[in-house]
């Protein structure tokens, strides 16, 4: 081969080298939707969209708020995608029934009124003394979806003493907004981790994000922010 020849085709092997990692790069970048914005150009730290945003700070605003100097939602990160194993069978259930009445007024219905989010029938247990309701927590939380019309219900989510889900919205008629806290297993000492997970309640489908801090106790006043009527029995 000429030496001519040789340097033209080392000159064209390099063009097409970095051609390649240009179209890589473009398509790595290009991985994440439209709505979702990246801290920085050399990492893959995701934030969530502006809609979940904003939807946390119009119906969590208690929620972020009661952690220690309040949580910021542009703090937290895409951390997983999966899907929960949703159980297929519905059980009979319809929030008119007695034993459920101190609960009707907690539930959130979706948008077009079909069905409803049950975060604390299963956890908080109610007991009313004369004229003052009193409450306790169990460690284990089980999250419902209701189905209003055809009185069934099935649970979406269930959680051990390690981790808990506070206060929570819908984001559609399909869609729901847990928020919560974890225990942090890779911090040195012991804390807990916001986080925020979106659920399809038909199809399992999760989005989570944690919160770029972890904090050595947990924002274990809420409920009672949330439920002042309430009495707590530590």
């Amino acid at each position: 081969m000429k030496p001519t020849t040789a340097y033209q085709f080392i000159f064209l092997a390099v063009v097409l080298l970095l051609t390649q990692y240009r179209c890589t790069t473009c398509s790595s970048s290009k991985s994440f939707s439209d709505n979702e914005k990246t801290l920085t150009a050399d990492t893959n730290r995701v934030l969530m969209d502006d809609v979940l945003s904003e939807k946390l700070q119009q119906y969590c605003s208690l929620w972020l708020n009661s952690w220690e100097k309040g949580l910021k939602t542009d703090s937290f990160m895409l951390v997983s995608n999966y899907t929960l194993p949703l159980s297929t069978d519905w059980e009979e259930f319809d929030i008119s029934e007695k034993d459920f009445s101190d609960y009707r007024d907690k539930i959130y219905y979706s948008p077009n009124g079909s069905y409803a989010l049950d975060l604390y029938s299963y956890s908080l247990i109610l007991d009313k003394k004369g004229a003052e309701i009193h409450a306790e927590l169990d460690v284990d939380i089980q999250i419902y979806v209701i189905d209003i019309a055809h009185h069934q219900r099935h649970p979406i989510l269930f959680l051990g003493p390690t981790a808990s889900i506070d206060d929570g919205c819908w984001l559609s008629d399909s869609t729901v907004v847990l928020v919560g806290w974890e225990s942090c297993d890779d911090c040195p000492k012991e804390a807990y981790r916001p986080n925020v997970c979106k659920v399809n309640v038909f199809t399992g489908e999760t989005v989570e994000y944690q919160y770029d801090a972890a904090f050595s106790h947990y924002n274990n006043d809420f409920l009672k922010q949330k439920f002042p009527d309430i009495i707590f029995d530590d």
